[in-house]
């Protein structure tokens, strides 16, 4: 009997069951997707980082080295499995060449390796070590697609070339976000190819299990040994290579969220007017001595069936939308192993949400039992509240705008060349960094004075990184990668303080803060001249904490530049405006060639082109997200404006039936209906791009966060938040409206008669 009660209203509701099962299914894919997508990652890049046995440890340094001295350091240390000294040939990008493509204005550092002998191994897409034979070369993965590469192809070093032989997975340098690409050649194209470019190591260290990662820095930095670059780990090196697409992620779980709560909504009204439409039969059940569980039972077991066959389409959907959403992800890092437990962890959050939807359901059903049957025979009560009917409208207009505009506010930002200011670097037009080269403090000064004497330049700054050893408060030593020079020009952004103005001033990105345990006003001491016999500190009282995603975050800025400052440089970079910014292109293009024979140590590029060089593969992403986004909001807003008028019309059949009598006409009707429903959709537009932009920044900023740009503010595209979104939203709900409003045309004049 209940079997067949259910498939009748299947069959006379068809309309409505389908739309509550849609809500029920997108609901489970956009949260399965996120699930898999997260678990497939995670996944892989552990496998990849398994398989290639990434180091813990790495000191990339340029210039001199002594191998025998880390051996005996490495020897001397427990905690040390295995250690190698790798070549990297830096090759200037001026003179690289991928089939057709140039890589002069590439924001890589790029160049050249052999295969190692212990770890850290470069492997094809099946996980096997890749050996190159002499005259071919492995490209990283990541630019297979990013320049359209196959198999077969020519790559060009200055007049040598060399056979593009397949592509490699580097899990080191996997992600745009890693600033080197290594390329893969034989030995003897390698000490072949030498003369070409400039040569620095990567000093690398295999921990054993359970070691204490920065503990082993410091005792390297305390021995002595060679650390002209930066210092990357395990965890940082993991952190890149998910940041780039977890940030995706994370942005389809906020989605999946709001569908969620827009879902919860929807299908609450859907029952209303299941309920309204249903109104004597309910009451006939009662009559005839129905109870209210069972008569509950009834309706429940229908939305229970629904949610079952949503949450197969939901998850049949997930895998089919995770295809091409995961396809770069797959291409980077591998197939994703544990698949069954990643399919178990779809399944338990499917049936959280659809456990959320279906209490929602019940609760709303219960309705039923607060109207006697002999009210709801003679027409008296309501199974929903009578006014506010065109509230509930608004409501989801705001969650769809403020669903669109997340994602796309998330894009602008990253996308903007001011979102540099939350990168730890100073808002400019220009920079020019100068690394790999004989003598960096004389090339950098050499650079900076030119600068000096160019009328176009407007105002420049010269920066020198070096890493310095440093005392806490607490007594514990700790190596900073300090920034030294004058921030005042081209300021960060800062969340605490202000920039260094003073010998015994530095600030400190939020990373280093945290880990570090200090705050603006304290005072830590640092060596500035750590290689004389009797080095003296100099204190230093914390004046800033700033945002930065540069060098894993971890970074600081003083101005040592009168204080005795005798630390070997890493780099220097010169930050720089011009008088005119349209020259930009122009300028650039004429000081690369100039600086091209430089010992491929100078590099000039635009900000923004560094931007959308670091963050470009982010971007994209979460272009795709923003994307799902603005379908799904579409989508979503049509199909519940479509069944809130219906409850609306069907509520006000009989007024509406009496207006005709009257003499109103299907016309007047529907242009009332009309009015009244954008009285509540222009509101809601209004209301969800404030969402958007203000509680959407709070949550955008946790995202962010997680890349350590904290404090950041949106930098919206005014056309795409004032213009498109309210567009698109306004004709999806005038759509909807229009849908719906047909049935206003079905309404008799004589209804009324029967409703009294």
């Amino acid at each position: 009997m209940k079997k067949r009660l259910i498939i009748n209203d299947f069959k006379a509701n068809k309309l409505v069951s389908i739309s509550t099962c849609i809500f029920m299914a997108v609901s489970a894919m956009l949260l399965g997707l996120s699930i898999l997508l997260f678990g497939s990652l995670s996944s892989a890049i552990d496998g990849l980082m398994l398989e290639a046995k990434t180091p813990d440890f790495l000191q990339m340094h340029a210039g001199e080295i002594d191998e025998e001295q880390i051996a005996r350091f490495s020897k001397s240390r427990s905690d040390v499995e295995a250690m190698q000294v790798c070549g990297f040939l830096n090759l200037q990008n001026a003179q690289l060449s991928l089939a057709e493509s140039s890589l002069i204005n590439s924001t890589q550092d790029n160049g050249l390796c052999i295969q190692n002998e212990f770890f850290d191994f470069m492997i094809d897409a099946e996980n096997n070590r890749v050996e190159p034979e002499a005259g071919e070369v492995y490209v990283p993965v990541c630019y297979k697609s990013e320049y359209g590469l196959e198999a077969g192809d020519t790559m060009q070093i200055a007049s040598e070339k060399l056979r593009i032989a397949g592509f490699i997975r580097d899990s080191q340098m996997n992600s745009m976000m890693a600033s080197s690409k290594r390329f893969l050649v034989s030995e003897a194209d390698y000490e072949r190819l030498s003369p070409l470019g400039s040569e620095e190591y990567l000093i690398e260290f295999k921990l054993k299990e359970g070691s204490d990662t920065n503990a082993f820095a410091t005792a390297y930095e305390d021995a002595g040994l060679q650390k002209n670059g930066p210092t990357i780990t395990y965890s940082l090196i993991k952190m890149m290579n998910a940041l780039s697409d977890g940030m995706m992620i994370l942005v389809i779980l906020l989605v999946s969220v709001v569908v969620l709560f827009i879902s919860m909504l929807c299908i609450r009204y859907m029952i209303l007017t299941q309920l309204e439409k249903d109104k004597r039969e309910i009451g006939m059940l009662k009559a005839v001595g129905i109870s209210r569980r069972d008569l509950r039972g009834l309706y429940f077991s229908k939305y229970l069936l629904l949610s079952a066959i949503g949450s197969l389409v939901g998850l049949a959907a997930a895998l089919i939308v995770a295809r091409p959403l995961g396809a770069q992800m797959r291409e980077l890092y591998g197939d994703a192993g544990n698949m069954g437990i990643i399919y178990v962890l779809m399944i338990i959050g499917t049936i959280v949400v659809e456990g959320i939807i279906l209490l929602s359901v019940y609760r709303t059903l219960g309705k039923m039992e607060k109207m006697s049957a002999v009210d709801i025979l003679y027409g008296r009560g309501s199974f929903g509240r009578k006014k506010n009917l065109y509230l509930p409208i608004g409501i989801i207009t705001a969650a769809a705008v403020f669903m669109i505009l997340v994602p796309w506010n998330i894009k602008s930002t990253i996308g903007a060349p001011e979102f540099v200011t939350y990168m730890g670097i100073g808002e400019s037009q220009i920079r020019i960094d100068i690394r790999q080269t004989g003598d960096i403090e004389r090339s950098a000064k050499l650079v900076a004075e030119e600068m000096g004497r160019d009328d176009r330049v407007s105002d420049y700054t010269l920066m020198n990184t070096g890493s310095y050893k440093t005392l806490l408060p607490d007594g514990d030593s700790y190596n900073l990668m300090i920034e030294n020079g004058d921030h005042g020009k081209f300021p960060v952004r800062y969340i605490e303080g202000s920039y260094p103005s003073a010998a015994d001033e530095i600030a400190l990105s939020i990373l280093n803060s945290q880990e570090m345990n200090v705050v603006v006003g304290d005072t830590i001491q640092v060596y500035t001249d750590a290689g004389a016999a009797q080095a003296e500190a100099l204190s230093c009282r914390v004046c800033g904490i700033y945002s930065d995603v540069t060098n894993g975050g971890k970074t600081a800025k003083a101005a040592f530049a009168d204080a005795g400052d005798k630390t070997p440089l890493m780099w220097s970079i010169i930050y720089l405006s011009l008088e005119d910014e349209k020259l930009a292109d122009k300028w650039v293009e004429e000081y690369r060639a100039k600086y091209s024979s430089l010992d491929g140590g100078v590099k000039v590029l635009k900000i923004a082109d560094h931007v959308t060089g670091t963050y470009g593969q982010t971007i994209r992403n979460i272009q795709n997200a923003a994307t799902v986004s603005l379908i799904s909001g579409c989508f979503i807003l049509f199909v519940v404006m479509l069944l809130l008028l219906r409850l609306v019309i069907w509520r006000e059949r009989g007024d509406s039936s009496l207006k005709k009598a009257f003499g109103f006409t299907s016309a007047d009707i529907k242009a009332e209906y009309l009015k009244k429903t954008f009285i509540y959709v222009l509101p809601g537009i209004a209301v969800g791009i404030f969402a958007g932009i203000v509680p959407g920044q709070g949550l955008a900023g946790a995202l962010l966060g997680s890349m350590g740009a904290y404090g950041f503010r949106f930098i919206i595209d005014p056309l795409a938040v004032f213009g498109l979104t309210p567009v698109v939203i306004a004709v999806a709900a005038a759509l909807a409206t229009v849908v719906s409003l047909r049935e206003v045309g079905k309404i008799r004049a004589y209804e009324c008669l029967a409703a009294r």
